[in-house]
């Protein structure tokens, strides 16, 4: 059964506190952690832990709880999740998890001619394609990396180390560059990159294996992710990497789960362990890293009342254009998401939002 809860745009205005650089928009949903936001900026995707998905829509506000769902990690620019259904509880319970994805309006639609018994969706592209994990019932043997297709069912991507774990987290909008990790012998999960379906590991300067990629940029030039270790230093840091410029650090960010299109702008989060603590962070070419509490005071957007001041918790989701983020802390209603929409002067979406095409 789905629950659709619709907040109107002045309702909004009341939520959320307006000011010359933009919008603090607290989401009502208890609970839920933001996982993505689409690269047109329409639509951001949440999970309320093995319960239900979250689709949140920028043209009317509407926070909508999908229960058909156990996991929610992806969405695409037509607002079409990729996840999970569960079957019996799900995997967590003794049952299964199946592939899905769930379009707008819709319910959601089982992945068909799947590899192993249970999948999950991580990401999804404009045209359909899905990526994620599937893997057998216990995790019995090697859980491996998928992309799906309508037209050719589920895949394995190939990766370096076959008889290894890999997952497919994050993938282009265009559906040609897909991020993920693969194990190592060792058990180390290390990053992988596959375009136009070919994987390469990343490396950092010593070529060493870095830790997991997380993201992708919407036009597939940039992809982040966790773990790029400093011999010099003894620190590990999040990363950027392009074709052209290679694997980067990302200094003072544990973890990086999103970057814009021109590559000028990372979110993420430090760790449980750093100082401070699991606090969101945003790094800006030419700028350097700061905590998103320290951000928001320099774009001059208050921190609602009842919220952690310093918003502990994670920036999980950006715009292909970086004007709107999205992430995690404690709100009056205990864990709980927010969006920051920069840039807007007068009410809570005053650039307006232009409808993609369903292909």
């Amino acid at each position: 059964m789905r629950i659709t809860v619709l907040f109107a745009t002045i309702s909004l205005s009341i939520c959320g506190l307006a000011r010359a650089g933009g919008t603090f928009i607290e989401l009502q949903t208890p609970s839920m952690q933001i996982t993505k936001i689409s690269g047109n900026g329409e639509y951001a995707v949440g999970a309320i832990s093995s319960t239900a998905g979250f689709r949140w829509t920028a043209r009317t506000g509407a926070e909508e709880l999908i229960t058909e769902l156990d996991a929610a990690t992806g969405i695409n620019n037509f607002g079409t999740i990729a996840g999970a259904v569960p079957e019996n509880g799900g995997a967590g319970n003794g049952g299964r998890d199946l592939g899905a994805y769930a379009p707008v309006d819709a319910a959601p639609v089982l992945l068909d001619r799947t590899l192993q018994t249970n999948a999950t969706g991580y990401d999804i592209a404009d045209d359909g394609t899905v990526v994620g994990l599937s893997f057998e019932d216990g995790f019995a043997g090697a859980a491996v990396a998928f992309v799906w297709t309508p037209a050719d069912g589920m895949t394995a991507l190939p990766v370096n180390r076959p008889d290894t774990y890999s997952r497919a987290n994050a993938i282009s909008s265009d559906g040609r560059v897909i991020a993920g990790w693969n194990d190592q012998e060792n058990g180390g999960r290390t990053a992988v990159v596959w375009q136009d379906r070919v994987p390469f590991d990343l490396v950092d300067a010593d070529g060493n294996g870095i830790g997991e990629a997380d993201g992708v940029s919407s036009n597939g030039l940039y992809v982040v992710g966790s773990d790029y270790f400093d011999a010099d230093t003894l620190t590990s840091s999040a990363w950027i990497w392009s074709a052209d410029g290679g694997v980067r650090p990302v200094p003072g960010m544990t973890f990086a789960f999103g970057v814009t299109n021109d590559g000028k702008t990372v979110i993420g989060s430090t760790g449980f362990f750093d100082d401070p603590p699991r606090a969101a962070m945003i790094w800006r070419e030419g700028i350097g890293t700061m905590t998103a509490a320290d951000f928001l005071a320099e774009q001059a957007i208050t921190i609602p009342d009842g919220w952690d001041s310093g918003l502990s918790g994670g920036f999980t989701g950006i715009s292909a254009d970086g004007r709107l983020l999205g992430g995690w802390s404690f709100g009056p209603a205990g864990t709980q998401s927010y969006l920051i929409q920069l840039g807007a002067d007068d009410g809570i979406f005053s650039d307006g939002f232009e409808a993609a095409t369903s292909p």
